[in-house]
C-alpha cells in the first residue's frame, strides 16, 4: 500500500465517522441557537461541519461533459440548462425548492354544478392511496442510502427488479400529464461514472486530515457516552449519535473502530433495504430487494394507474372517506424524479464511493421537506 493510499484510507475513515455522527442526529440542531444543546457542542459541531463542507468544495464545481458521481451528484438526471454537466446535491435541492415554491396548484373555484373547488384537468395527477403510501417509502430509504459518510458499495444483481419497478412508477406519474413515456431507465445512463470517487483526488490531503482531526476531536468530546446519555435523560441527543461519537474518539486515539454502522447489523446494503427489519417465524430480518419489488408489484396490480381528470372534478375530501391522493403536476414530477433517483441508485452493479457531506441537505429535503408533505397525504 502506498503512502498516499494509506493517507486516503485514514482520511476516509475519519471523514465517514465524523459525517455519520452529524447525520445520525437526523436534524441539524447544531445550527439553531434556540436548541437545547450546550453552546460548546453547537459551536464544535458547526466547525466540524464547515471542515467537511470545505473538503467537498475543494473539488470544484462540475464542468461541461464531466461524469456524474454518485458520491456527490444526482445520477438520474443532469443539471438543467444548456450546459451538459453533473447536478450536485445542493443544486438539485435548490431546483426542487424553486419549482415547488412556484407551483400554481391545481384547484379552481367554480360555481357549477355547485360552488366548490375543482381539480383542473391536466393540472394534477390522482394516485390510488395504497400506491401512494407504498411509494412514500423511498423517502426514508434515500435518507439512509444517501447518508453522508456512507461507505462505497457495489449493488448486487438482486436489485434489478426493484430498480425497474421504481422507474415504472415514475413513468406512471408522468403519463397522465402527456409526457413521453416510457423513459430510459436512469440507472443505465451513460453519464454516470463507472469508477467510484476517492479522496485521493483532494489536494493537500495530509493537511486536510490534520484539520479534520482538530475539528472532529472537540465535536466528539462534547457528546456523552451511551451510559451518560441514558442517565441524564437528555432527549435532545440521539443514542446513535453517542455511538458514532464513541467511534470517532476511538479512531482519533488510533484504535480500531467502525467508521460506519448500519441501523441493524443484519443489513447488507448491497442486497437489502437499509431501513428497518421485517419479522417472520425465524425472527427479525432485513428486507431483500426482491421482496420489496414484489410488494410494489402486488400493490400496483390491485388498483388503477395514476390518472388526471378529463373534466373539472370536485376536490377530494379525505374526511369523507375519499382515499385517492391528488398531486399537482409540479409535485407529481418532483416525485417522479425522486423515484428515478431511487431507481438509479438501486440499479444492479451500481458502484458508489463514500457519500460526501454535501448530501446532507439532499437527505433533509427528501425526508423532512418533500417527503413529509407526501406522507401527510396518507397520515404517516
Amino acid at each position: 500500500m502506498s503512502e498516499q493510499t494509506a493517507l486516503a484510507d485514514a482520511y476516509e475513515r475519519l471523514y465517514s465517522a465524523s459525517a455519520r455522527m452529524l447525520w445520525a442526529q437526523e436534524y441539524p440542531a447544531w445550527r439553531q441557537e434556540d436548541s437545547q444543546w450546550p453552546a460548546a457542542r453547537r459551536e464544535a459541531w458547526q466547525a466540524l461541519e464547515q471542515v467537511l463542507l470545505e473538503a467537498d468544495a475543494s473539488l470544484g464545481a462540475p464542468g461541461q461533459g464531466e461524469v456524474s458521481d454518485p458520491s456527490r451528484h444526482l445520477i438520474s438526471r443532469r443539471a438543467p440548462g444548456a450546459v451538459d454537466r453533473p447536478l450536485p446535491f445542493h443544486e438539485a435541492v435548490q431546483d426542487w425548492r424553486q419549482r415547488l415554491a412556484a407551483d400554481p396548484g391545481f384547484l379552481v373555484e367554480r360555481m357549477t354544478p355547485s360552488p366548490d373547488f375543482y381539480m383542473e384537468p391536466g393540472a394534477c395527477v390522482v394516485v390510488p392511496r395504497a400506491r401512494h403510501f407504498l411509494m412514500t417509502g423511498i423517502f426514508h430509504e434515500l435518507f439512509f442510502r444517501v447518508a453522508p459518510g456512507r461507505p462505497g458499495i457495489s449493488l448486487g444483481p438482486e436489485a434489478a427488479e426493484l430498480s425497474a419497478v421504481a422507474h415504472e412508477a415514475a413513468d406512471a406519474l408522468r403519463a397522465p400529464l402527456g409526457l413521453t413515456v416510457p423513459t430510459p431507465i436512469p440507472g443505465a445512463a451513460p453519464w454516470i461514472t463507472p469508477v467510484p470517487h476517492r479522496f485521493t483526488d483532494l489536494p493537500g490531503l495530509e493537511t486536510r486530515l490534520e484539520a479534520l482531526r482538530r475539528a472532529a476531536w472537540p465535536a466528539a468530546e462534547t457528546v456523552p457516552t451511551v451510559e451518560e446519555k441514558k442517565a441524564s435523560a437528555d432527549f435532545s441527543l440521539r443514542i446513535s449519535v453517542c455511538k458514532a461519537a464513541a467511534d470517532v474518539r476511538e479512531l482519533l486515539a488510533g484504535r480500531p473502530a467502525p467508521a460506519w454502522r448500519e441501523q441493524y447489523e443484519q443489513i447488507d446494503p448491497a442486497r437489502h433495504g437499509v431501513v428497518g427489519l421485517d419479522a417472520d417465524a425465524s425472527g427479525p430480518r432485513p428486507t431483500s430487494f426482491a421482496e420489496e419489488a414484489a410488494a410494489w408489484r402486488r400493490a400496483f396490480a390491485k388498483g388503477p394507474s395514476p390518472w388526471t381528470p378529463e373534466e373539472y372534478q370536485r376536490q377530494f375530501y379525505p374526511d369523507r372517506g375519499e382515499k385517492d391522493v391528488a398531486l399537482s403536476a409540479t409535485r407529481a414530477l418532483v416525485f417522479a424524479e425522486l423515484l428515478d433517483e431511487f431507481a438509479a441508485r438501486h440499479y444492479p452493479g451500481r458502484q458508489s464511493g463514500l457519500i460526501h457531506y454535501s448530501a446532507y441537505e439532499f437527505g433533509q429535503f427528501v425526508r423532512e421537506e418533500f417527503g413529509r408533505e407526501m406522507r401527510d397525504h396518507v397520515g404517516f
